[in-house]
């Protein structure tokens, strides 16, 4: 196993800790916490998933150049998916960056399938090249784990459990808190998407970067390592601030993504 049994364990009885607590301190924690006017939250509401979303779509291209040693029917189907997913990757960004700082939706809305013809055409002009470029064997390893990490971690798992569970945002409550509900109480499709946190998983989409750096440059690593789990925490609390998650929301959004990762470094024999 390339990640010690003994720090899986370890993490699991942490994680299982922080959320024992949070099931009864939550609506606590975010009453003493939120803060709507808080301007570095704000921010990181608005353009705190970019990271993420650049780190998944510049992944998923440079694993799209290592099509060409795949069967040629499976590579027509995985071609195809992969397209639509840097697509949409490419849209979340757009709208990242044009409704961060305009806060303007109507556009996007008017004009959402021509946004998204231009995307795709643009999307295509980009594979193009790219698939020209013999990549080097780390940055290989680095797109794969992208690819794996997305779909597993962010689209299969994290946007299902969302829709699933149902879970009143903090900011949504009413004076009384009378929808609040604990974690661990599923509510199921009503609209309502708390459960875990989207820019919290999105935040830690940025661990395949650790693919990038060499086994042998250990302070480099540390120092990348210790980046990834700063931001991560940084976006967690900037969530609770604002109001749009809880305590147990962030946990939750961070450790499926981190656990998902491990589980893929393992699967494909990766440091």
């Amino acid at each position: 196993m390339m990640v010690r049994i003994s720090f899986i364990y370890n993490l699991i009885f942490f994680c299982a800790v922080l959320a024992g607590y949070f099931a009864f301190t939550d609506l606590q924690i975010s009453i003493s916490v939120v803060n709507r006017q808080s301007s570095w939250a704000d921010f990181l509401q608005r353009f705190g998933e970019l990271p993420g979303l650049l780190v998944l779509f510049i992944g998923t291209h440079i694993y799209l150049s290592k099509l060409h040693s795949t069967p040629r029917f499976r590579k027509f189907f995985v071609f195809i998916f992969l397209f639509c997913a840097t697509v949409y990757l490419l849209r979340f960004i757009f709208v990242v960056i044009y409704s961060g700082p305009t806060k303007d939706y109507t556009f996007l809305q008017d004009y959402r399938w021509v946004i998204i013809l231009v995307l795709a055409v643009l999307n295509l002009l980009l594979i193009l090249p790219l698939r020209k470029i013999k990549f080097s064997e780390r940055i290989l390893r680095f797109g794969k784990v992208s690819v794996l990490l997305g779909l597993f971690g962010y689209l299969l798992t994290i946007q299902p459990i969302k829709h699933l569970w149902g879970r009143v945002r903090f900011r949504d409550l009413d004076s009384f808190y009378s929808a609040f509900t604990p974690w661990f109480i599923p509510n199921g499709i009503n609209g309502n998407t708390s459960f875990p946190s989207g820019h919290s998983a999105m935040a830690w989409m940025i661990l395949p970067l650790l693919m990038l750096v060499p086994v042998s440059n250990k302070k480099l690593r540390s120092a990348l390592l210790f980046i990834i789990i700063l931001w991560g925490l940084i976006i967690g609390l900037s969530r609770i601030v604002i109001g749009a998650h809880y305590a147990s929301d962030v946990l939750f959004g961070g450790c499926i993504v981190i656990f998902i990762f491990l589980g893929i470094c393992n699967r494909l024999g990766f440091k």
